[in-house]
């Protein structure tokens, strides 16, 4: 690779990122695209995936195609590559067939450097045919675990990917996965049809990380211990949203400065609290885990588990959020044993029965009055508790069978509060310079939208009702009753944000009579599930082998050392250990010793006993060498 492409590289990296450097293995993997070669990385939670194929599609130029299952994750992505002057869309299951079309004609006048689009999307032939004819230059697949039926979070939709290769033949792929196991690895190349091995992979041991699991029946009062000793900023994942609401409640009760986080609340909610907790005024959130993907929160000190995680890939991505600037933090689980119970009941109910399954398929298509034959692409706003109560059905098997039918391609679901409202100007400016002088009352909110958002004439533009209505000196009501109103007239297409989820059939409605669910894959999936859950009980009953190494041996990893730092590290240390660390300390901190100097002063102590404690206390960075002498870090 010449040098002037290295230049080029850290030339964007600098003018877009003001970044100086790159992080370890991000330069390689760029290089390795721009040397047209298929590329897997895997990098861990907070590796700066993105960066990798962001950097290697501005060199290239055109068009990147980028393949994400996250509406969050797509428009958080696109938002921020807005800010940094690049042209970015997402194309979701949620969009309209015109907002659509809207957004493929500007990438094919090549005014778009990052078309985002949902994994589903690639599955409708015409859309396809319309994606030929933009220039695109790079594919990227995120988070490309899920094409892989070995992984934890496998999508049958990931599996159309590779029909890409029919069209854009010369077109080479970076797939990127923060956890994937050697199965999983291999598959991920096979299933996108790469033409050698070219795999990227940075260690997922975390030397920073402090592992800990404890067996704790009174979880909350142990938390606010740990609050209380390591301070700083910190997520507690709890299972559902009731209990991020009560946990929040009770910090706050303990005057600890926390907020609730999941996916129910509304987008503007959202980012308020997401960034009130980055710019440190809000010390805990309490979340679901539809929190923290795409939010790079360097001194993050802790992530704790009140609720067991449902797999170990889950569980890695979410403690790997704490201490990304590289300082001691600590990723602990606290449980009990009927958290154990609960997460096999809960797998008892994440597999609905197949004929439940079918039969909350015909409920839906039922309550939306979907004919067979017809549907596909439409979308709803899905109110769970209206369907169950009038088919007779549980809400947990009817959502536990939608996940289930989603995998199986029949529909999408979008849970709520992931897009904000959003506005395009339907007349043309002249049309909307004379209803301005026609209709005055509206005038200030027009001129308001226009100096706020800019492309509100080619596209449809992400808004807040709220900013809109403090600008203008209104109410949120005033401004949603005259977008309405202007909607009605067709001066504008105002989509306001729903508080629903929404439902998308990916597919026209199948007759009872040949609806089918893959029998094979049910099991598999089910039986797959069961594994990545009995590995998670297992890393938590397993006190005898260090947490890090458990972890590095279930992702194949096997090039490793005990981390001497987790809970089962330091169970394993000296019973003196303080004593012996105190006496170091004393000798260290006023003096420079050399080992043969420190044996004699630490003659009182067991030879095996000083020397392991030494080495530790060595490991973490307190006491320092230099010139074969040692001291005490100040």
């Amino acid at each position: 690779m010449n040098t002037s492409i290295k230049q080029n590289i850290h030339h964007i990296l600098k003018k877009h990122w003001n970044y100086d450097t790159f992080r370890p293995l991000q330069e390689e993997i760029i290089l390795s695209v721009l040397s047209k070669k298929d590329t897997l990385a895997l990098l861990p939670t907070g590796g700066g995936k993105s960066l990798c194929f962001q950097v290697s599609g501005l060199v290239l130029g055109g068009t990147t195609l980028v393949i994400s299952p996250l509406v969050a994750l797509m428009n958080d992505q696109v938002q921020n590559l807005k800010k940094r002057n690049i042209s970015a869309v997402a194309i979701s299951a949620a969009m309209s067939f015109k907002e659509i079309d809207i957004a493929l004609n500007n990438a094919a006048l090549g005014h778009v450097q990052f078309l985002y689009v949902s994994p589903e999307r690639l599955q409708s032939k015409d859309f396809l045919e319309k994606l030929a004819h933009l220039p695109i230059t790079l594919i990227a697949v995120d988070e490309a675990h899920c094409i892989s039926q070995w992984g934890y979070d496998f999508r049958p939709s990931y599996l159309k990917i590779s029909d890409l290769r029919t069209y854009f033949p010369d077109v080479k792929i970076i797939a990127l996965t923060a956890s994937a196991t050697k199965p999983v690895i291999e598959d991920i190349q096979k299933q996108l049809h790469f033409k050698e091995q070219q795999v990227f992979r940075q260690s997922f041991a975390r030397n920073n990380l402090r592992y800990v699991v404890q067996l704790e029946e009174n979880k909350t009062a142990r938390l606010l211990k740990l609050i209380a000793n390591l301070g700083g900023s910190g997520i507690v994942y709890v299972r559902n949203r009731k209990k991020t609401e009560d946990l929040a409640k009770f910090l706050k009760q303990q005057k600890i400065s926390a907020q609730a986080y999941h996916a129910g609340l509304k987008y503007e909610e959202r980012q308020t609290i997401q960034q009130n907790w980055i710019e440190n005024k809000t010390q805990i959130i309490c979340a679901t885990n539809a929190f923290g993907m795409g939010i790079d929160k360097p001194d993050v000190r802790f992530v704790v588990h009140l609720d067991l995680p449902e797999s170990l890939e889950a569980y890695f991505q979410e403690a790997g959020r704490a201490g990304r600037d590289g300082k001691i933090s600590y990723s602990t689980i606290f449980f009990t044993h009927a958290d154990q119970e609960r997460l096999i009941d809960n797998f008892q109910k994440s597999f609905p029965e197949l004929d439940y399954i079918k039969q909350t398929y015909q409920a839906i298509c039922n309550y939306y009055q979907v004919a067979i034959g017809a549907g596909q692409g439409l979308s709803v706003e899905f109110d769970i508790e209206k369907i169950c109560a009038s088919y007779n059905l549980l809400p947990v098997l009817v959502y536990n069978s939608i996940k289930f039918l989603e995998k199986e391609n029949y529909i999408a679901f979008l849970d709520a509060g992931f897009e904000p409202s959003k506005v395009m100007f339907l007349a043309g400016k002249e049309t909307l310079y004379d209803y301005q002088i026609k209709f005055s009352k509206y005038e200030p909110l027009i001129k308001t939208l226009l100096r706020s958002y800019g492309g509100l004439f080619e596209n449809y533009v992400f808004i807040s009702e709220r900013d809109l209505a403090y600008r203008t000196k209104s109410n949120v009501a005033t401004v949603t009753e005259q977008l309405q109103f202007l909607n009605k007239e067709q001066i504008l297409s105002y989509q306001p944000q729903s508080s629903l989820p929404k439902l998308i059939f990916t597919q026209d409605r199948v007759n009872a009579k040949y609806f089918e669910l893959n029998p094979e894959n049910y099991h598999q999936l089910k039986t797959r599930h069961l594994e990545r859950i009995n590995s998670v009980i297992d890393y938590t009953n397993n006190n005898q082998l260090c947490r890090q190494t458990q972890l590095l041996i279930y992702f194949n990893e096997f090039n490793y050392s005990d981390c001497g730092h987790c809970d089962v590290c330091l169970s394993k240390r000296p019973k003196n250990y303080e004593g012996v660390k105190n006496k170091l300390a004393a000798l260290l901190q006023t003096q420079t010793l050399s080992l043969e100097e420190l044996k004699t002063q630490m003659s009182s102590f067991n030879d095996e006993t000083w020397v392991k404690t030494f080495n530790v206390l060595v490991d973490d960075g307190v006491i320092e060498e230099n010139a074969e002498k040692f001291t005490w870090k100040k």
